[in-house]
C-alpha cells in the first residue's frame, strides 16, 4: 500500500492511503526530508520514500494546474 503525504503538523504527518482513507504517522518513523505530496511505502517494517512516483505525481499535478490556468 502507498500513502500521500497530506500534511506533517508538529510529530505527526496525516497521510492519505490508496482507498482514501487518511491515516496519522510519527513523522519521526518517516525518512528525513520527507514533505507533503511525498509517496510513502513500507517494507520490511520501514518506511521509504518512492522517489520515482513522487516526481511523477508533482509533474501530473503541475501539469493539472498548468491545464487550469491557461
Amino acid at each position: 500500500m502507498k500513502y500521500t503525504i497530506d500534511r506533517i503538523s508538529g510529530n505527526m504527518a496525516v497521510c492519505e492511503d490508496e482507498n482514501g482513507d487518511l491515516v496519522k504517522l510519527i513523522s519521526s518513523e518517516l525518512p528525513s526530508g520527507v514533505k507533503e505530496g511525498d509517496i510513502l511505502k513500507k517494507q520490511d517494517g520501514v518506511w521509504y520514500k518512492d522517489e520515482t512516483e513522487s516526481s511523477d505525481r508533482r509533474q501530473a499535478m503541475k501539469e493539472k494546474l498548468n491545464r487550469l490556468i491557461e
